[in-house]
């Protein structure tokens, strides 16, 4: 078997060797915590507590949040369908309106409908008098519209 090497020991003179094993004691503590650590201790305690009402704070806000974007989300969906139902509503008008249009024997009726005859005149543009009451007359008058159609 090898043998250890130990390296050799000098010990100046009047210095005592130490055995580092042996003569290590711990620290004793002291009956009494020293005003940093009791500070340290307090300072931690504030911390928590701060930390705490944040954290509830934060919790609180979030389902408010939840909360508003839910209802938020509600009203949009019933204006959505609100808005659909009228649409459908408006279509349907529009629909049996251009249905019974053409059941109509009458198609200056139906021009008419599409000619704003009401519409004043605006300076600078041409006179469409004569040609409003002709509509007007032609829809009215059926024999001649059924001539002319």
């Amino acid at each position: 078997e090898p043998q250890a090497f130990a390296a050799p020991v000098i010990v100046a003179p009047g210095v005592e060797e130490v055995d580092d094993e042996d003569d290590y004691e711990e620290p004793v503590a002291a009956s009494e915590p020293s005003p940093m650590a009791v500070w340290n201790d307090s300072w931690q305690v504030t911390l928590k507590e701060r930390k705490d009402e944040e954290n509830a704070q934060k919790g609180s806000s979030v389902e408010a949040a939840e909360s508003e974007l839910s209802k938020f989300a509600a009203q949009r969906d019933a204006k959505r369908e609100a808005r659909m139902q009228t649409n459908r509503a408006d279509e349907q008008d529009k629909l049996e309106a251009i249905d019974a249009d053409l059941e109509n024997d009458n198609s200056w009726q139906r021009v008419v409908k599409m000619v704003e005859l009401n519409q004043d005149a605006a300076e600078g543009s041409l006179d469409c008098t004569r040609m409003k009451d002709v509509l007007i007359l032609l829809k009215n008058d059926g024999d001649r519209a059924a001539i002319l159609a």
